[in-house]
């Protein structure tokens, strides 16, 4: 790994043949597509070689940290495909029924919008900077760590912190 870290050419490739079958049969095994397994393949590598400082063997193995990257970005490419899968559901043609919202449902949007908007508003910015990361930029919980520079545990209670009191100021009958 130290000469990894060096940008050594020759370490890059052995650190490739060692990990990539691995990394490709967790692919396919996670994503089902050997397309998309050879694609994890690739990310998980580029990623391995902007983040080779932040390995730390006395936390964990070399396998154990290149293969947590692979499945954390393959939950990632999950996730994605998963919303995809939601938004493409909604956009399929109703039928007859009109896709205008009727007069009830504009101001019930518009009720539950105004709500939501005071509600971000009364987090704390930790709170909202965790959540707007993790559910709008689609950052795992530890990315969103990394990023504002804070421990693992302390994105994970921003965010559940964060969706409990937006949950609670949402519900119906309840006034923010």
């Amino acid at each position: 790994m130290r000469t990894f870290a060096r940008r050594d050419p020759v370490a890059a490739g052995e650190l490739f043949d060692r990990f990539a079958p691995r990394v490709f049969g967790l692919g396919m095994v996670m994503l089902g597509s050997a397309a998309q397994a050879e694609d994890l393949v690739q990310d998980t590598f580029v990623k391995v070689w902007r983040k080779v400082d932040s390995f730390d063997a006395s936390r964990g193995s070399l396998d154990t940290w290149v293969l947590l990257i692979a499945r954390s970005l393959a939950i990632d490419l999950i996730r994605r495909r998963v919303l995809e899968t939601r938004i493409l559901s909604q956009m399929e043609d109703p039928g007859e029924a009109s896709a205008e919202p009727g007069p009830d449902q504009m101001a019930e949007t518009h009720d539950l919008a105004g709500r939501a908007r005071r509600a971000m508003a009364n987090l704390s910015p930790g709170q909202r900077a965790a959540l707007e990361l993790a559910y709008f930029g689609g950052k795992t919980s530890a990315e969103v760590a990394e990023m504002e520079g804070i421990p693992l545990g302390t994105a994970k209670t921003r965010i559940r912190s964060a969706l409990v009191k937006l949950r609670e100021a949402l519900e119906v009958g309840h006034d923010v």
